[in-house]
């Protein structure tokens, strides 16, 4: 971390129209630009993100699956969110966008 900036990680598992997207560190602001720039969507069915090592999620990150959950539903898509603290858990909740969290 350079002089307090927070990073994400993408780490991506393709199988046949599936991908996995594994996320590490904070979805902010300065990060949510560059997940969305790092995931083609083309040929996709199914998009899952691994939320097991997410440390925080601001508005800007909801912005993000937001604009996945549109993209994907364009093209008869899903978009899941799996492994999801209880913190971050909450703040899908109190935003209306827990229909994007698997259940527990």
């Amino acid at each position: 971390m350079e002089n307090g900036t927070k990073k994400i990680e993408i780490k991506q598992e393709k199988n046949g129209d599936k991908l996995v997207c594994k996320l590490k560190g904070w979805l902010d602001p300065n990060t949510s630009p560059e997940l969305l720039a790092a995931i083609d969507l083309k040929g996709l069915k199914e998009l899952v993100f691994d939320m097991k090592d997410v440390e925080y999620v601001f508005s800007a990150g909801l912005r993000a699956f937001l604009q996945f959950q549109k993209m994907m539903d364009a093209q008869n898509g899903t978009v899941k969110l799996i492994n999801v603290s209880d913190s971050i858990r909450s703040i899908f909740e109190y935003t209306g966008f827990e229909s994007l969290l698997e259940s527990k």
